[in-house]
């Protein structure tokens, strides 16, 4: 049996952060970064512009694989080709839009280090921040409203949901089993994921699709506000449908002295400790982050499993490697995809000057596939023990829901080995991605499979 994985969220020491530089392109320190015009660091000297690289869609990519674009046009749904190909090739990937260049930043080192300097690479991209959505905060408002909900999602806090998703989980597996298989991600991996944040908020949820819905549409209206998605055209109007109908169940919660993280939000909001739009939208979030990651995480637990069908046996008769099997899953296919910064001075990354006040993609599962990191990145093997991976982000912004995450998709991972003797694909539905977005997350839309029930 192996020994269980743990990853410690004790403080580690600190890196070295990315090289900021001055006009003349030479690298100086942080704190010099702020020196006055006296001071030698902001001494106003003769220089050539910055050389900034090609676009991608002027790079000679390998055949089959079309340039990669900020929002996807359906060519990278699934992007990990599009990945390997960047590590080696272009490490620091410009990319045009009308409003203004984007830099995707892919490898593990320069990943990490972007994620543990929120001085030099800002969270704050869009300015006046539109929503309160802790993804768009820098200190200090970032670090006082992630208190508001942090106590909730700590790995003792979550546990008392156990029993609760275990029986959800185990309701959508039998609907599933009783059908041969079906669609992992809206007959179970959704429907798993909403009714755990809904009891973590305490949310009513007496109309399943009208809050998938309202999720969905908050979702895309984030994206159009911050990060220059495309949106539905409806997204603004349904988002404020689904503000005020948190707002008046915030109300509910605060007369009958609610115990939840909703209740708690609404009690900080009638103290006067949060107004009443940083209290609606904070609930949102909070609904939105936390089922939607999950949900990716799940349905790749099951592509995992029908790809490599031996794994049901092994986790089996040994339940101890569930976790290794989790955290292996976080780093090949974890949900978070890419997390935008702004850069507050010009800075170096991989040998590449960003002007100051550059668009940037940090990219955490690419930095995943990074074989500098992770020998043979590229393959899921469950005895790899997965150290530092970004799975769930990293630095400030870590993912407050990852003890939620690891909860339900460890859950799913026992369950599937527990109930089933064989799961795979279904040959004639082919995996549907999620496509057309700018945003954070990406993965499966709908994932079909077959399984058949085990006999013990």
């Amino acid at each position: 049996m192996s020994e269980p994985l743990t990853c410690p969220v004790a403080a580690e020491p600190v890196e070295e952060a990315p090289r900021l530089v001055s006009e003349s392109g030479c690298p100086i320190s942080p704190s010099d970064a702020t020196a006055d015009s006296d001071g030698e660091a902001g001494a106003v000297v003769e220089h050539d512009p910055i050389k900034l690289p090609p676009y991608s869609h002027e790079l000679e990519w390998p055949e089959g694989l079309e340039p990669f674009k900020v929002v996807d046009d359906g060519s990278q749904g699934d992007p990990y080709a599009h990945y390997q190909w960047m590590l080696e090739n272009a490490p620091v990937l410009r990319c045009h839009t009308p409003q203004s260049d984007v830099w995707f930043i892919t490898r593990y080192d320069d990943v990490r280090k972007g994620l543990r300097a929120p001085k030099v690479f800002s969270s704050q991209v869009v300015d006046p921040v539109p929503l309160t959505f802790l993804t768009l905060l820098d200190a200090p408002n970032h670090g006082r409203l992630r208190q508001v909900v942090a106590q909730a999602f700590t790995p003792k806090a979550v546990a008392t949901f156990e029993d609760r998703v275990r029986e959800n989980a185990n309701k959508y597996l039998d609907r599933m089993l009783a059908a041969g298989g079906g669609d992992a991600v809206d007959h179970y991996a959704i429907p798993l994921s909403m009714s755990t944040i809904s009891a973590l908020l305490d949310v009513p949820n007496p109309d399943f699709d009208k809050l998938k819905f309202w999720s969905d549409e908050t979702f895309s209206y984030f994206g159009r506000l911050a990060r220059n998605a495309n949106g539905t055209g409806t997204d603004e109007q349904s988002a404020f449908e689904f503000f005020d109908f948190l707002k008046e169940n915030l109300e509910r919660l605060h007369a009958e002295e609610n115990q939840s993280v909703g209740g708690q939000i609404a009690r900080m909001w009638k103290d006067g400790l949060l107004s009443e739009k940083e209290a609606k939208e904070l609930c949102a979030f909070v609904f939105v982050a936390g089922h939607d990651t999950t949900t990716i995480l799940i349905a790749n637990a099951f592509r995992v499993f029908a790809e490599k069908p031996e794994l049901l046996a092994r986790i089996r008769e040994t339940p101890g490697d569930t976790e290794l099997f989790m955290e292996e899953l976080a780093r090949y296919r974890g949900t978070v995809q890419r997390v935008s910064r702004i850069t507050t001075g010009d800075v170096e990354v991989a040998g590449v000057v960003l002007p100051k006040g550059s668009v940037v993609r940090l990219m955490p599962a690419a930095a995943n596939w990074d074989n500098r990191k992770y020998p043979n990145a590229a393959e899921f093997d469950i005895d790899r023990r997965p150290e530092g991976h970004l799975g769930f982000g990293h630095g400030v912004h870590s993912c407050l829901g990852a003890p939620l995450a690891r909860l339900e998709t460890t859950v799913t991972i026992e369950l599937l080995a527990h109930r089933l003797a064989n799961l795979a694909l279904d040959p004639t539905k082919p995996i549907e991605y999620v496509r057309g977005n700018n945003l954070t997350n990406s993965g499966p839309e709908h994932l079909f499979v077959t399984m058949e029930k085990s006999d013990a």
